[in-house]
Formats: structure tokens, C-alpha cells, sequence
């Protein structure tokens, strides 16, 4: 049992996860949802609150009979040691996958919006080495580290947001009928993979505490996460139109580019990629601390701390080969790994659930 000053709040916890589904929410929710639902898109991420929800219900119901458990305790109590094994391991590789991804789009974001001729590796170099650093003080610092930043980061999209108002084309997220519910339910699977890294959060539940306030405090999360993503779309479809906005590369940058204040504020684009570098950096750690809870778990560790530098290593590695270009993984991006998101995030939760039911286990 971890004593409690290694431990976090379900508030921390929380945190951790709002400020880890920024950059994914802004990097590919607006084109993809654009590219779906055209001028509907902005009504995606409703979709996606409902579901959330559930969600929070779900683990609500869980948690009362596993208070201080991870997601591999879980899973191995209710499906038993060998199935619950299998389907660990399938998350343990998912999130190895994840961390390389995020690692990668770290570096070529930088370089694809700043520093054009600078080598990628100088960059993922550089950000592992902070990650290294950082989580050798472990998961309690981190989350404190998160709670002054969170508020920074919506303080500048607020203003951001503000900025770009004189752009906005109101015209251009409508019509909107019944036929586009439809097309709004494809387009909020872009939103609903994105938050499905909520379930991801148990992996290390172990070290969180009060989770008997999930659902007060994943209540606030939710109507949150909903004004957040629906501002994003609804701000780059109004700037751009859909047309526009689904054939872009990161297009709130490019819907960001169109601001200027007075004449006198024409790079506001690089205070959103500084934006993005922090988020960055917060969504990789999230995924290495995954990582390391599963390592721990499965070889039975009482500490998981050498083992950081090993796989960051690894992660470099696996970042650098993990695809050639942006749009082999934007692809990458959008045809796996949102729905292996949602099948580890919402579907698989859910499986436990209804068994757990059954099996009288929750």
C-alpha cells in the first residue's frame, strides 16, 4: 500500500487528463469532425459528453468496490488472472504505441511550424531528457506541476479565443437540420477517442486518491471538455468554413495566423505552439507513467524509477521509426488509433462492467 504522500487527488488525476487531451483535441478533432459533418461538425463533441458520462458513471460504480485498485487489479479480479493478462498486455503495447506517437508529433510540429530545418531528433532529444528529469520526482510532483498549468493554458486560449472573434463567420456553421445527425455521430468518434484516455487514467489508480468523488468532480470535467472542443471547432469552421478547415494541417494554428490586434500582435501562432509544447509535455509523461504502473504491475517491481530511463530510451528509438511523414500519421491517427482508443477506452470498460455484473464482482 503507497502511503498517501505519493499519492494524488481525483482532482489531480482529473487535471492530468484535461491538460493531456488539449493537443490531440487540437491537432486532429476539427479537421476530422470538419471532414464528417461539415458545417455541423461543431455539435460532434455533444455526442461525446454523453458518452463521457456514462463513463464517469461507470467507474463511479467500479470504484465502490475497488477503492484502492489500479485498472490491472480490476481487470485481473473480474475476468480472471489469464484473460485479464491478455488484455493488459494489449494496453501495455497500445500505450508503448501512444507514447511514440505523441513523441513524434511533439518534434514535427516544431518543425513543421517553426524551425523548418532543424533535425526532429533535437527536439524529442531535448523534451525526453525534461520527462527524465521530471518524473524521477514522480507522480505527486507532476500533478502539482499540472495544477498551476491548467489554469495558464485556459487562461491563454480564452484570449486567443477572444482574439479571433472579428474573424468569425457565423453563416459558416450553418444549416443544421435533422440530417445531420447522422454525419454528427461519425464525426464525434474524433472527440470520443480523445477523452477515452479517462479509463487510461485508472492504469495507475493505485496512486489516486478520493475516487468515491468521481462523479462530482467528472461532472465539472465533462461540461469542461465540451464548451473546450466546441469552441475549438466552432471557431475554425467560422474563421475558415469546413472546406477549408478539413483540408488543412493543424488548423487552429492557421486559424490563429488570421489574428491581428491593432497591427501590433501578428505572431500569436507561436504563443499556441508554446501552448501545445506544455500539453505536449504533459500527454507523454501521462503515457510513460502508464507504462511504467503496467511494468511495475507485471514483473512485480516495487519500483518502477530505473526503469525510466531505459525506455525512454526505447521510446526514442521507436518515435524515430515510427512513420515517415505527418500524413502517414495523421492516417495512423485517424483509422487506428481512435478506434482502438475507444474499444481500450470505452468498449473494454464497459465488457468488464456487464461481467463484473455478472459475475457479482462490482
Amino acid at each position: 500500500m503507497l502511503s498517501d504522500d505519493k499519492k494524488i487527488s481525483i482532482r489531480q488525476a482529473i487535471f492530468l487528463f484535461v491538460t493531456a487531451s488539449f493537443t490531440p483535441t487540437v491537432r486532429i478533432v476539427p479537421a476530422y469532425a470538419a471532414q464528417k459533418a461539415k458545417q455541423a461538425a461543431w455539435l460532434s463533441p455533444v455526442v461525446t459528453a454523453v458518452l463521457l458520462i456514462l463513463l464517469v458513471q461507470l467507474w463511479q460504480v467500479i470504484y465502490r468496490k475497488y477503492r484502492d485498485k489500479s485498472l490491472m487489479d480490476i481487470y485481473c479480479d473480474i475476468a480472471g488472472p489469464a484473460a485479464g493478462t491478455v488484455i493488459l498486455i494489449i494496453y501495455l503495447l497500445w500505450m508503448v504505441l501512444l507514447s511514440a506517437l505523441y513523441i513524434r508529433y511533439f518534434a514535427m510540429r516544431l518543425v513543421g511550424a517553426i524551425y523548418p530545418n532543424t533535425d526532429i531528433s533535437v527536439f524529442i532529444i531535448s523534451m525526453l531528457a525534461v520527462i527524465v528529469y521530471t518524473l524521477g520526482f514522480g507522480v505527486t510532483t507532476l500533478a502539482r506541476f499540472n495544477e498551476v498549468l491548467l489554469p495558464f493554458l485556459v487562461i491563454v486560449f480564452c484570449l486567443i479565443f477572444i482574439m479571433m472573434i472579428p474573424n468569425f463567420r457565423t453563416d459558416f456553421l450553418t444549416p443544421v437540420s435533422v440530417r445531420s445527425i447522422l454525419p454528427v455521430l461519425n464525426a464525434s468518434m474524433a472527440p470520443t477517442g480523445i477523452v477515452a484516455y479517462f479509463s487510461f487514467m485508472f492504469i495507475f489508480g493505485d496512486r489516486i486518491n478520493n475516487k468515491e468523488n468521481i462523479n462530482k468532480i467528472g461532472f465539472k470535467m465533462v461540461l469542461f471538455l465540451l464548451i473546450t472542443q466546441v469552441v475549438i471547432i466552432a471557431s475554425i469552421i467560422s474563421t475558415f468554413s469546413y472546406r477549408i478547415a478539413q483540408r488543412t494541417q493543424l488548423p487552429f494554428l492557421a486559424a490563429v495566423k488570421q489574428i491581428s490586434v491593432f497591427n501590433l500582435l501578428e505572431k500569436v501562432e507561436s504563443i499556441v505552439v508554446s501552448v501545445w509544447v506544455l500539453s505536449d509535455f504533459i500527454i507523454i509523461c501521462f503515457f510513460i507513467i502508464c507504462i511504467l504502473s503496467m511494468l511495475k504491475s507485471f514483473f512485480r517491481l516495487s519500483d518502477p524509477k530505473p526503469l525510466i530511463g531505459i525506455y525512454v530510451i526505447f521510446s526514442y528509438f521507436l518515435a524515430m521509426l515510427l512513420a515517415n511523414n505527418v500524413f502517414e500519421m495523421e492516417r495512423m491517427s485517424e483509422d487506428i488509433a481512435l478506434p482502438v482508443n475507444i474499444i481500450l477506452g470505452f468498449v473494454i470498460p464497459a465488457i468488464m462492467f456487464v461481467v463484473g455484473k455478472i459475475r457479482k464482482k462490482v
